[in-house]
């Protein structure tokens, strides 16, 4: 690169849908770091991480938005929070109560009227996920990655406003910068009351009452394994699908 004005952009696709988008700036005396990343999910997390290690001074920025119904979460991205973890946990909990009607099958005495406490689950599952979301900052902290809970954007090719749940601002600057804020679930514009009255992946796993009957719009792996572990929980749950199952991921 000839001039700071010159930028090199690299576009990274790898697994669980996550994309980088690097940018690289020319090297610049008196930067606050050698590497800023926004956005604090598994590919941001890793890079950080293996930057720290190699000696780099890194910084990550993250910061969640609300959904449309006031959920929020805390450093991990969409795996730790809302995605990989909590369902299989869900779904782990749903495959108990299949395991206990096995069991009367096996010679288990037990009462006809078992049920499932929603609540003493989401309580469970959220404490494993805020134990993650504090381990991921002792990681952060023992390779001597600094965290900022902010909002990054940029002012120029060197510099990141980062702006604070309180509202408060602060810069900082770096010679390269990696993007990596995944994406979020889309509510369709032209559906009213959509964003009203529907809850997202991004919720159902932070709901305070049990979800009851539900209806399941969309067939991919997201929507199919919500429905399951809803169903295992005792829910009377429907998918509604214009086409097929899986259509395009895995027939």
């Amino acid at each position: 690169m000839g001039t700071k004005e010159e930028l090199t952009l690299i576009v990274d696709y790898y697994n669980c849908c996550h994309s980088i988008l690097c940018v690289r700036a020319l090297a610049s005396s008196h930067l606050d770091y050698d590497l800023i990343v926004i956005g604090g999910g598994s590919g941001g997390l890793a890079c950080a991480k293996e930057a720290g290690l190699l000696g780099k001074k890194v910084g990550v920025l993250d910061y969640v938005d609300s959904s449309p119904q006031g959920t929020n979460w805390g450093l991990g991205g969409t795996c730790v929070n809302v995605g990989c973890i909590p369902k299989k946990l869900y779904h782990e909990g749903s495959l108990l109560g299949e395991f206990i009607e096995d069991a009367r099958h096996y010679g288990w005495e037990l009462p006809d009227n078992v049920t499932h406490n929603w609540g003493t689950l989401k309580t469970a599952v959220m404490s494993y996920v805020k134990s993650l979301n504090w381990g991921h900052r002792v990681q952060l902290k023992h390779k001597n990655v600094d965290y900022y809970n902010a909002k990054g954007s940029f002012l120029d090719p060197y510099t990141i406003s980062a702006v604070f749940k309180d509202g408060k601002q602060q810069t900082f600057t770096a010679k390269n910068f990696v993007i990596a804020v995944g994406a979020r679930p889309k509510y369709p514009d032209d559906v009213s009351g959509a964003k009203e009255y529907c809850i997202s992946s991004d919720d159902v796993f932070y709901l305070e009452k049990p979800p009851g009957k539900t209806l399941v719009v969309g067939g991919s792996y997201v929507a199919l394994e919500c429905a399951g572990f809803l169903t295992g929980l005792g829910f009377d749950t429907t998918v509604m699908v214009r086409s097929i199952c899986l259509r395009g991921f895995d027939q």
